[in-house]
């Protein structure tokens, strides 16, 4: 059996002392594992860096079995990044987050194309990835059935001045709403129900552990997993 498709480096771990286990977010069959070999050289395991996108061939004799990966660069993101280290640590809890939360060998067309948008902005230039890395977990989230509803007051029903998430429902609450219970609900940052908002470092702490709380709450911890090292990393870069 055979196959060809674009994909995003998500990982890679040593097999043998020729070869290594790879594993890749394809556009037409999903988070998919094989081995790959022959990558002797600095410029050929550069290729497999998480986050680059690289044309994948995979073939092996069952559709079961682990297989075998030829894989040729599309875009090497990672070598775009090598100086940053925030980007360098977003680029890699997206691999990690994609890796642990999506079903293995099953298309997901969203986040596929979500993530690989996300990765090309976060490579970029532009200052605003960061806010762009948040709509994506959100997104991310959603797609495995735990979205967060940002829409309007889970007490009131109004739909503006929301500045709180209930931790239990994940809905958003207002001042107003949250009464005597506020410190036992989440900062909810305005840019995450309002898109041109202003934001600080404490605005993307705030967004990142209410993401992260419900990470946790839904999917890690009944999941018996751990959170994602480079993820945290992330977020406490930006604890000033």
């Amino acid at each position: 059996m055979r196959w060809e498709s674009n994909g995003l480096v998500l990982n890679f771990s040593k097999y043998n002392e020729k070869s290594y286990i790879l594993e890749i977010f394809t556009e037409e069959h999903g988070k998919h594992k094989g081995i790959i070999r022959g990558l002797h050289s600095k410029n050929k395991r550069s290729i497999i860096e998480p986050g680059n996108e690289v044309f994948a061939t995979w073939s092996g004799r069952l559709e079961t079995h682990l297989g075998n990966y030829n894989v040729e660069p599309i875009k090497l993101w990672s070598s775009h990044i090598l100086q940053f280290k925030d980007k360098l640590s977003a680029i890699s809890s997206i691999c990690s987050l994609i890796s642990l939360t999506m079903a293995e060998r099953q298309p997901n067309p969203l986040i596929y194309f979500s993530s690989k948008k996300l990765i090309e902005i976060v490579a970029s230039t532009r200052d605003d990835w960061i806010r762009e890395y948040v709509f994506w977990e959100m997104q991310l989230l959603s797609e495995i059935g735990y979205g967060l509803d940002l829409e309007r007051c889970a007490v009131t029903s109004k739909s503006s001045y929301l500045v709180y998430v209930s931790p239990s429902s994940g809905r958003a609450v207002t001042n107003e709403g949250a009464g005597d219970f506020k410190n036992k609900l989440l900062p909810l940052p305005k840019f995450m129900t309002d898109f041109k908002a202003n934001y600080d470092n404490d605005d993307i702490y705030n967004a990142l552990n209410l993401t992260e709380f419900f990470f946790k709450k839904r999917f890690f911890l009944p999941n018996n997993l751990n959170f994602p090292q480079s993820r945290n990393r992330l977020k406490e870069l930006f604890n000033h």
